[in-house]
């Protein structure tokens, strides 16, 4: 199997806070040349962290009808307010984007 990318992220927390939700942490997987590691959750700030050492985060997405992982969006960052907040770079589809990954918080 490639390596997709350093990291992976198949779900998030949100954190409402007012009218705003945002991402407040991740589930996050070490990507290896041999697939990708048991994930852990994460801080928003840890990853933030990773993608200025300049780390590559992508998205991946659950396929229910193959069982199988599929690539998703690359994650980046973006400062408003002076706070950085995560986001999915446009790739032509919203299923793969961090809002519609797995919310963990209902499960963990």
């Amino acid at each position: 199997m490639a390596k997709w990318a350093d990291y992976l992220i198949s779900g998030i927390w949100q954190t409402k806070t007012g009218n705003s939700t945002y991402i407040s942490y991740v589930f996050i997987h070490v990507d290896t040349a041999q697939g990708f590691q048991p994930g852990k959750k994460i801080s928003r700030p840890e990853v933030v962290a990773l993608l200025k050492s300049g780390k590559t985060i992508k998205t991946m997405q659950w396929n229910y009808t193959k069982g199988t992982w599929n690539r998703g969006a690359d994650v980046g960052r973006v400062t408003m307010g002076g706070i950085e907040y995560l986001r999915s770079h446009k790739d032509g589809t919203v299923n793969d984007n961090l809002d519609n990954l797995i919310p963990m918080d209902h499960f963990v």
